[in-house]
């Protein structure tokens, strides 16, 4: 049976199991970067659309530094706990910068915050 996050403006399809193991995971693997805050975007906010990827945003002014690792590590420890899905991440130390990519910009307006 599918849960749904719910948050002030929007709602997500994630299984709540899924939820459980995300959480865990980043707060496992994000507690070197105390800024970081998750968003889910793309498809997985669209309550219409079935399946797809799990996009995520990650702000952190720390992450950015590192990015390519932190992206790296934290692909490789979803999949090994969710399975072999596409699993798509990006990194920003603040999307409200206008030298980030527009499509950064657009996941953070468009995107929910899952953690913390």
């Amino acid at each position: 049976m599918s849960s749904v996050l719910k948050t002030p403006l929007k709602t997500v399809r994630l299984e709540s199991d899924t939820i459980e193991k995300l959480s865990r995971l980043f707060r496992e693997h994000l507690q070197d970067y105390p800024d970081a805050v998750v968003y889910l975007f793309g498809s997985r906010t669209d309550l219409r659309k079935k399946g797809g990827d799990l996009d995520l945003l990650i702000v952190s002014r720390r992450g950015a530094t590192c990015a390519y690792e932190l992206i790296k590590k934290l692909r490789m420890v979803i999949k090994e706990e969710l399975g072999d899905q596409r699993v798509d991440i990006l990194v920003s130390p603040d999307p409200h910068r206008k030298d980030q990519p527009a499509f950064i910009r657009l996941a953070f307006l468009e995107g929910v915050r899952i953690w913390p």
